[in-house]
This record gives structure tokens, C-alpha cells and sequence, in this order.
């Protein structure tokens, strides 16, 4: 015969997953270099075309798309992840249907949100290295901020559970 736990098993039980499940979304994440190697890619991609002309921009372009690709065929394999300092990685199926959605579609508002900033004319907006200073403002917040945003981040995409604030799944 099989014995039911009690009510206080159960719950220490059930205790240990969320708290397992809350050290694995934490493992999930990379190490320093990578958001300070992101960081200074990001304000080089900027800050390039104000210092060294417009001819130098597609050779940025493409070093830091080799750099995103790079980072994405590393993110694929066992061994990639360890180098990247990521010891765990979230299942597809324990992100919210509901975050990924806005996730998409916040990504493509901004997209296209810069997209249009970059085509249309501002003639009377004439600031001086303001390519640099977005570059070292982007960089320095990858820098500085890179691993609380991906951390938060995941517990928003970890809303599945039910019951949980602050989660995009509609639960709560």
C-alpha cells in the first residue's frame, strides 16, 4: 500500500520545488563578461560613425551581428552555455505563453520605433555626438545593469505558476 504524506510533507515538499525551481531561474543567466563584452559592442556599433565617418558602419554592423550570432550559437550547446556562465537553461515550456507574446511585441515596437527615429529628418535637433552619448548610456546600462535586468526578466517569464504578482500570464 502506498502511504499519503501529511499536510506538513506535502507542503515542505512542495516548498523545496519552488525553492529548486527559483535556484535554477537564477542559474540561468550569463557571466560578466558577457554583458561588459555587450556593453562595449553596443556603444562601438554608436559611438563608431561619430569618430571615424559613415564608411566604418558596415564594418561595425557586421561585427557586432558576428558577435550576436556568435552569442546565439553558443547559447545552443552544452559547452557553449558553460563558457558564457550559464550552468542551467529555462525550458521552453516554463515561460508564460502570455510574456512571450509582449515580449514580441515590445521588441517590435521598438524596432520599429527605431526604425522611424532613423528616417525621419530633425532639423532643428542638432546634438553633437548624440550617436556617442547613446552608445555610452546603452553601454553603460548593459554594463552596470545587465544581470539584474536578465534576472528580472526571467521571474517574469517563470509567470506560469499560478498565484505569482508581477507575472504577464494573466494569472494574477
Amino acid at each position: 500500500m502506498t502511504r499519503n504524506p501529511t499536510p506538513a510533507e506535502a507542503t515542505r515538499a512542495l516548498q523545496d520545488v519552488q525553492r529548486r525551481r527559483g535556484e535554477a531561474l537564477g542559474s540561468a543567466r550569463d557571466s560578466r563578461w558577457v554583458a561588459v563584452l555587450f556593453g562595449i559592442a553596443a556603444f562601438a556599433l554608436l559611438a563608431a560613425p561619430d569618430f571615424f565617418g559613415q564608411g566604418v558602419e558596415s564594418a561595425v554592423n557586421v561585427a557586432f551581428a558576428a558577435v550576436a550570432v556568435g552569442y546565439a550559437v553558443l547559447l545552443r550547446s552544452r559547452r557553449g552555455s558553460a563558457l558564457l556562465g550559464r550552468r542551467t537553461r529555462v525550458r521552453q515550456d516554463a515561460v508564460s505563453p502570455r510574456f512571450a507574446l509582449w515580449s514580441r511585441v515590445i521588441i517590435l515596437a521598438v524596432l520599429a520605433l527605431g526604425i522611424v527615429a532613423a528616417f525621419v529628418p530633425h532639423p532643428g535637433m542638432s546634438v553633437p555626438y548624440a550617436r556617442t552619448i547613446a552608445g555610452a548610456v546603452l553601454g553603460a546600462v548593459l554594463i552596470l545593469f545587465g544581470s539584474r535586468l536578465q534576472s528580472a526578466l526571467a521571474s517574469l517569464a517563470a509567470g506560469a505558476e499560478r498565484g505569482r504578482s508581477g507575472a504577464l500570464d494573466g494569472s494574477s
